[in-house]
């Protein structure tokens, strides 16, 4: 009963879904003012210094890997989260959150620059985004 949908033949989308689906273009809204007059002229340099070769799923990972790292450095001095790390460990990680969001918006500038924006780099930029969120919880 519980998986009956899935082996009746039904579908959860309809052909006009599917169709709408091949449609789908993402867009993002930031009306912020930071992002207008300062970060984006960041980030639009920022992305002048990855070569065109490197590909944007590239830049995420490297991103993602600074809040790993981050992670691992707070994870050793403090194991339990409760005894004070050093305090160069938590400049280190305002560093990397820095690092990964620049590193998260320059990724997509990159796709667009390079012709290479795909769906599935979407979805692994935007993974690795709720999983930095859920990290940052730590």
């Amino acid at each position: 009963m519980l998986f009956s949908r899935f082996t009746s033949g039904s579908s959860y989308v309809n052909e006009q879904g599917l169709e709408n689906l091949k449609l789908y273009r993402y867009q993002s809204v930031d009306l912020s003012w930071t992002t207008y007059y300062v970060l984006r002229h960041y980030w639009n340099w920022c992305v002048t210094l990855f070569p065109l070769w490197m590909a944007p799923n590239l830049i995420t990972l490297v991103g993602f890997g600074f809040v790993i790292g981050n992670l691992g450095l707070l994870l050793y001095y403090s194991p339990d989260l409760a005894t004070p790390a050093p305090a160069w460990v938590y400049f280190s990680s305002a560093l990397g959150l820095w690092l990964y969001s620049t590193f998260d918006n320059v990724d997509g500038k990159q796709a667009r620059r390079t012709g290479s924006s795909s769906p599935l780099g979407e979805l692994f930029d935007h993974g690795c985004d709720a999983l930095n969120c859920s990290l940052g919880g730590l």
